[in-house]
């Protein structure tokens, strides 16, 4: 069982200063050329980023980070895939915590609809009682990377706030600004979903349609990449995929929200 009333502030712990080193990393990897030529010689070609950390505790069990890079660049694009659901599920609970509402994150979650190409839920098979909720979603999350519970808890915190606690906790160089595996780019991205909670049949808390008229423009490297790909009715398009309306979650980012709940 998750504990999800351990609150997630932890976001907000201050962590030791941490040495950094990009040199181990390259000398390691040329110590092995039958193994690594490829990447040495063209690290740009292969996209290969490393940041390895190394975490030491003291005596008051307090962690101490080291970390040793290769090729590092927060500048350079890299689709971030499912990394972006660690932090939309931090938020969620986040959200739930600061409702104050007792039995929210256990509680029947219906999701309706109220923009084109949005979808209701109000079953979920994969719970012990048939209903969706917080709890099951961030479950679902951790255990298959379940993209629908993503794009639901996106829903219920709202790309907004996403992007405003991104930047609270100082992850400057991410955004989250869509769901993943429905094609939401656009105006799409920017509406998400009317929402109720009930326990039984009552409701517990209702949350109307919400818009994000903000824009988080980002200029990185290589946000075309390519030579062609699958469009939405299948069907292959000679030219570079744009990744400019897409998620980005860097790794130095991705690791400061590792550490933090550590």
């Amino acid at each position: 069982m998750l504990r999800l009333s351990t609150f997630f502030l932890l976001l907000s712990m201050q962590v030791s200063a941490q040495k950094k080193d990009t040199v181990f990393l390259q000398k390691l990897l040329e110590s092995k050329p039958e193994l690594f030529s490829k990447i040495l010689n063209h690290p740009t070609k292969n996209e290969v980023q490393i940041l390895y950390t190394q975490i030491d505790r003291d005596e008051k069990n307090l962690p101490h980070f080291t970390s040793f890079s290769f090729n590092l660049n927060p500048k350079r694009y890299f689709y971030p895939a499912s990394t972006v659901k660690l932090p939309t599920l931090i938020f969620a609970l986040e959200k739930a915590n600061r409702l104050k509402i007792d039995g929210i994150k256990t509680a029947s979650m219906q999701t309706d609809s109220s923009f084109a190409g949005q979808t209701k839920v109000s079953i979920d098979t994969s719970a012990e009682n048939g209903l969706p909720s917080i709890q099951h979603y961030i479950k679902k999350i951790l255990l298959v990377s379940d993209n629908d519970a993503y794009n639901r808890l996106y829903e219920f915190v709202g790309r907004e706030e996403i992007n405003q606690k991104l930047k609270k906790y100082g992850l400057n160089n991410s955004r989250i600004i869509s769901r993943l595996a429905v094609g939401d780019t656009g105006e799409s991205a920017k509406h998400t979903n009317p929402i109720q909670f009930y326990t039984g049949k009552n409701s517990i808390y209702k949350q109307a349609e919400q818009f994000d008229a903000t824009n988080y423009p980002m200029q990185l490297d290589y946000m075309l990449q390519g030579k062609g790909y699958l469009d939405t009715n299948d069907k292959l398009v000679n030219e570079p995929f744009d990744f400019s309306e897409k998620n980005i979650f860097t790794i130095p980012d991705q690791q400061e929200v590792l550490k933090r709940l550590l």
